[in-house]
This record gives structure tokens, C-alpha cells and sequence, in this order.
């Protein structure tokens, strides 16, 4: 193999990928539950996850360090894709295993950041899909879904080919890599921000408490008199919701700083639709609510038009803060170590993160088996923990994961977090005399999962 070949087979992980990673040593997994209604085969099975290693090239390298720092590097021979095979016990065992996925470290020296555990009944099984967050955001995790059922379902089925490995070269405009003034800017900056970040002291490592996910759902008629008054003010299913969670967290006296993940792909023209990637630039969310977080039904119909309207301006702004902060991040390496200090060490345990996958894009009938229902992914936020909420509606069914960790977010107080969000949802979807609708189907959210 030349060196220009074998050059071409890897690369190393971006800043923001070797903040996810981190070494290995810390669990930051995306799993990704699914419900099957009828039987599935082994070997197809297996198959499809041969064909998911085929058409992405990130699912057939491995991690290796290089340098200093860990490269994706793409294997001649790839090792599959795990496949843990359990018998079902029964309803809540998905839940059992999925605890345990997320805190399984996964091997990146031998084996793909992606997994898969399959409980496996008679009439029934559970799927778990698992993907390291360094590779995937909560995009990516749906496509691996989707086409993993696909190519059950039909082995044969050409799904193209994905050979890039993604280097920032490849994804950023080329007005943009080109431009040597703004490459000199960024280097200027990165110096100065390098020199002030070796000045700075790093306190102890903060310590948090056992994390947990809740899990629970929005449908039926609630669910149709939501979408429905949605579109009668105006505004977007994510808008009512994060109002309601913004509303809720406050009254509870919990919440700093309330962010939502913004999906990259809008900014990155050389990257698709359904290709895998991990980065996801946020906003901070600026809500002026009462004090103690009560609003009557006027106000809060105004705060999520207020919100709409804010998030619709500020994102039209973010591609070329987002192009430039992937270029210029990529001088920090150097002072990684120090970063990751210092970010441990600050209290990040009361900020809160809303992330909403939209409707996904996954059928329901397939040959010999049907997909009954989908959760949202459960992830943890590195390297330090911060409460997530995720929502993702799924034929006619709005599903919710709120993750945190006990010191953070003790359970009791989320749970008083969850019940208020949706009395809130219920008392505000009010439309009097409204025939149930279904459930609108919607393009992908712009706003969307991290874990």
C-alpha cells in the first residue's frame, strides 16, 4: 500500500470526537430501543449488520492511537458488528439490558463503536442498537435503524455506499477551506485561546451521582389536541415542548443554562442525509418566564411563538459560526488535556439539554415482522453529566427519555420535572370542539439529539 493510500484509510478524531471518546475509558453511549411484533432470523440478521459495515466505512475501522491522539483507521478485514443474542424474559427486560449497555465500555482498539443485543422471543423481540456518540448523533442512530430493518427485510437491497471517512476537508465548503484570511484568524484566535487556557486552574473533578433515564409517553387524543392547537398558533411541536420543559424545570428550582443540539448536516454541504456524524452545535435557549414558572394559556402560546421566532433567526446564523468553530478547534489539541480538566471541574450538573428527533422516518411493515413501537435513545452527556431530555414521535406516539444523575437531578424531583411538563402540555392543548386528527407527519427536526 503508498503512503498516499494509506493516509487516505484513516484519520484522527476531531476535537469534538476525541471529547466524546475520551480514551475509551468513560461509557458515552446512544441506545436506541425498538419493539418487533413477529419473527426475526438470525442469519439475516447478522447480514444486515455485515451490509451496515458495507455501506459505512466509519463502521469498518478501528480506534488507534497515533501521535498522541486517537485516528480512525479503516481495517482490510473488519471485525463485525457485535451481535448479543438474549433470550426475552419478559416487558421490562429492555429496559434491564439497556442499563447495562449504557455504562458497557466499548473496545475501539478491536471492534466497531457500534453494537447490537437482540431479545429474542417466540411472537416478540427487542432490539437494542448501541453506537458510541464520538460517531454518532441521534440522526445517525435512526438511519443504522432504519437500514438495518431494510436489509433484514430484503438482503439484496442497495442502500449505496458511504467510503468517506469524513475529515473536515471533505465536509466543509470549499469557500471556506480556501479562505486563507479566515484560516489565519483562526490561528491567531487558537494561540491566544491556548495561551489563556494554561493560565486558568483546574479545580478537583466534580462528582456526581448514579445516573437513571425516565421513560415515558404522550398519544391518543392528548397527543392529537397537542399537534393540532400547534398548528392552530403557529408554532412547532419542539417549541410547545420546550417551552412546557423550560416552565416546568424552573418551578421545580432547577435549571442553569437550557440548550438545544442543532443538526450540523444543514451547514456541512459535502455531508448526507444519511451519513453518520457526531457533531451537533447548540443554542442556548433565552425564555423570560414569571417567577416560579407559573403562565396562564395566553402567555404561554406567546413564549413558544417568542421562541420560535428567536430560534428561526439565531439558527440562520449559525453555519458559518459552526464552520468556523470545527476549523479552529482543530488548533486546540495541544491543550486537550487541560480542556477536559477544567470542564470537569465546573458545576454543569444543573444545565439542562431538549433534544427532539422529530418524527423518524421508519416504516412500520416489514416481511415476517412488524415494528410495534421505537423509544428514544438514552445517552449520557461526557464529560460531565448534565440533564437530557429527548423526545421523538413514532406512528402515533410521542415518546420521552429525561437523563440525568442523582446529585444532579434527584429522581423524585424529575419525576415532579415530567408530571408538571405534561399538565402544563394538557391544560395549554385545549381546542375546544376539535375533531382528533392524526398526528401530522413533519420533515426531520432542524433541532435535534446529541447523546
Amino acid at each position: 500500500m503508498s503512503q498516499a493510500t494509506h493516509d487516505a484509510a484513516r484519520r484522527p478524531l476531531t476535537l469534538f470526537e476525541r471529547g466524546m471518546y475520551l480514551d475509551g475509558r468513560v461509557p458515552v453511549a446512544i441506545v436506541f430501543p425498538a419493539h418487533i411484533a413477529g419473527r426475526l432470523d438470525e442469519t439475516r440478521l447478522r447480514r444486515a449488520l455485515a451490509g451496515l459495515q458495507a455501506k459505512h466505512r466509519l463502521l469498518r475501522c478501528l480506534i488507534v492511537q497515533r501521535e498522541g491522539r486517537p485516528w480512525f483507521e479503516t481495517q482490510a478485514i473488519a471485525p463485525p458488528i457485535p451481535l448479543r443474542v438474549l433470550a426475552r424474559e419478559d416487558a421490562q427486560h429492555w429496559l434491564r439490558e439497556g442499563r447495562r449497555e449504557e455504562t458497557r465500555l466499548f473496545d475501539g482498539a478491536h471492534e466497531p463503536l457500534v453494537r447490537l443485543t437482540w431479545l429474542r422471543g417466540e411472537a416478540r423481540s427487542d432490539l437494542l442498537l448501541v453506537c458510541h456518540h464520538c460517531l454518532c448523533d441521534g440522526r445517525s442512530i435512526v438511519t443504522l435503524l432504519r437500514e438495518l430493518l431494510l436489509l433484514h427485510d430484503a438482503p439484496d437491497r442497495d442502500l449505496g455506499r458511504d467510503d468517506s471517512l469524513h475529515a473536515l476537508a471533505e465536509l466543509l465548503p470549499d469557500t471556506v477551506t480556501r479562505d486563507r484570511g479566515l484560516q489565519r484568524r483562526l490561528r491567531w484566535l487558537a494561540a491566544l485561546f491556548r495561551a489563556c487556557i494554561r493560565l486558568l486552574p483546574a479545580g478537583r473533578p466534580r462528582v456526581y451521582g448514579e445516573t437513571y433515564t425516565l421513560r415515558w409517553t404522550l398519544e391518543g387524543v392528548p397527543l392529537q389536541a397537542l399537534s393540532r392547537r400547534c398548528e392552530v398558533e403557529g408554532v412547532t411541536l419542539f417549541g410547545a415542548l420546550s417551552v412546557a420543559f423550560v416552565l416546568a424545570f424552573r418551578a421545580a428550582g432547577h435549571g442553569g443554562r437550557f440548550s438545544v443540539p442543532v443538526d450540523a448536516r444543514r451547514f456541512l454541504p459535502g455531508l448526507g442525509a444519511d451519513q453518520l456524524f457526531a457533531i451537533a452545535p447548540t443554542l442556548s435557549l433565552s425564555l423570560d418566564t414569571p417567577a416560579g414558572g407559573g403562565v396562564d394559556e395566553a402567555g404561554f402560546w406567546h413564549l413558544a411563538r417568542t421562541l420560535k421566532a428567536d430560534l428561526r433567526e439565531r439558527i440562520a446564523r449559525l453555519g458559518p459560526k459552526t464552520r468556523q468553530r470545527l476549523l479552529g478547534m482543530e488548533h486546540l489539541h495541544g491543550v486537550f488535556d487541560k480542556m477536559l480538566a477544567l470542564s470537569r471541574s465546573r458545576p454543569a450538573g444543573r444545565d439542562v439539554t431538549l433534544s427532539y428527533l422529530g418524527r423518524l422516518d421508519l416504516a412500520r411493515e416489514y416481511d415476517g415482522f412488524r415494528l410495534e413501537a421505537v423509544r428514544t435513545p438514552s445517552a449520557a452527556l461526557a464529560p460531565t453529566p448534565a440533564t437530557l431530555v429527548i423526545a421523538g414521535g413514532f406512528a402515533d406516539c410521542l415518546d420521552f427519555s429525561l437523563v440525568s444523575d442523582a446529585r444532579s437531578l434527584p429522581q423524585a424531583r424529575a419525576q415532579a420535572v415530567r408530571e408538571r411538563a405534561m399538565a402544563i402540555l394538557h391544560a395549554c392543548a385545549r381546542l375546544p370542539e376539535t375533531p382528533s386528527d392524526p398526528m401530522p407527519a413533519a420533515a426531520p427536526a432542524a433541532v435535534e439529539a446529541a447523546a
